[in-house]
């Protein structure tokens, strides 16, 4: 590879995870890619004006052809036929926090999701092979995007949800027992959490006030997990579950993991392993074609399949975007009451969720938010 290679690279800010940018560059420069990066802040994400002014002057100014981007969701398919238009490659990282309406494949665009809904999509069908009624609790922000339409729509009716709970946006003085009434009213046979940030160490005060982590099993998505929830759990031990293409602190510690924290002194975060993933794909396409036009990497991506973190890294040919098993993790103490997470199931993915939407419009009455997840 050579020094004089151009790559862009589009970062958001987040004041819910403001290390997200940093661990992002980190896990891509992880790869020890020998090129110059041109990194431009895309703000919360939102802004497709914004977003497209900023490949404008990377493109032009820069005369960059290769970007790597960690993207939300709204009007992404703007941007997305800009960078096609205009001959780029765009190697976009995202969290799959929305129901992928509208998501066919257009040239040059390739997108790694963490698939949270695929997550959550997977998760309903083990509820339904398990024939689980279901209680839900989230937060009025992590409501407003598609975790839960995921998980609703792989009940396909045969159970059914037992009700909803969610913390306002300003919780009330006695939130704890209101969450506290309003599930054990239901009786579930297990609780689907889903919190993240500051609404998640909010969450975890509240269950540290009712206790109804030692009622229920609860099942929950990666950014539920914070420092206030696993005190709670190695006081109280009982059944936690993750959902997700990877976990932090997982008990099969890879190379990347090892890697990471011998360069950095830290653990990755899925922020890092996003990171990393679309830095080893670039890597791969480089090393792979012998001239930097956009026909030619493209060519290589559609050959690309290599082994990454979290399985073999390719892109589905219908979609563009990467198809990853899910696990759910269970929480595990030792005798030193350290925590670890262990896989204990594997949720096959075949890529039928995504497909299942990518032609269907988007409703015109759908709600939420329009930041990326976890970028406000």
């Amino acid at each position: 590879m050579d020094n004089d290679i151009k790559i862009g690279v589009l970062i958001p800010k987040s004041k819910q995870y403001p290390s997200l940018d940093k661990d992002f560059i980190r896990g891509l420069k992880l790869n020890n890619l020998k090129v110059n990066f041109f990194i431009e802040n895309i703000g919360v994400g939102a802004d497709e004006k914004l977003i497209i002014d900023k490949i404008q002057k990377l493109n032009f100014q820069e005369e960059v052809s290769i970007i790597i981007g960690f993207l939300g969701h709204h009007n992404m398919s703007e941007v997305y036929k800009y960078a096609s238009n205009n001959d780029i490659l765009l190697i976009a990282a995202d969290l799959g926090a929305t129901t992928p309406y509208q998501t066919s494949a257009l040239k040059g665009i390739y997108i790694n999701s963490l698939g949270l809904n695929e997550s959550c999509y997977h998760l309903g069908q083990y509820f339904t092979n398990k024939q689980y009624q279901i209680a839900t609790s989230t937060s009025f922000y992590d409501s407003g995007y598609g975790l839960l339409h995921a998980l609703e729509y792989a009940f396909k009716e045969k159970i059914h949800f037992t009700g909803h709970y969610i913390t306002p946006f300003m919780p009330r003085e006695n939130e704890a027992s209101y969450m506290d009434q309003i599930i054990n009213v239901q009786q579930p046979n297990a609780v689907f959490a889903f919190y993240s940030g500051l609404y998640a160490e909010e969450n975890a005060d509240f269950l540290k006030e009712n206790k109804l982590t030692q009622k229920y099993p609860f099942y929950v998505t990666p950014f539920f997990i914070n420092d206030k929830i696993l005190d709670e759990y190695k006081n109280n031990p009982h059944e936690l579950y993750v959902v997700s293409s990877w976990m932090q602190n997982d008990t099969d510690t890879t190379d990347f993991t090892s890697r990471y924290n011998d360069t950095y002194d830290e653990n990755p975060s899925i922020f890092s392993i996003l990171g990393y993933e679309n830095g080893l794909t670039l890597k791969n396409i480089l090393l792979n074609t012998a001239n930097l036009k956009t026909s030619s990497l493209i060519e290589e991506m559609h050959k690309l399949d290599i082994e990454g973190p979290r399985g073999n890294i390719k892109f589905d040919k219908d979609t563009n975007r990467t198809i990853f098993n899910h696990y759910i993790y269970q929480l595990n103490l030792d005798s030193s009451n350290n925590t670890s997470f262990k896989k204990i199931e594997t949720l096959i993915n075949n890529g039928d969720f995504v497909k299942a939407f990518a032609s269907l419009p988007k409703p015109d009455n759908i709600g939420g938010w329009d930041n990326a997840y976890l970028c406000h």
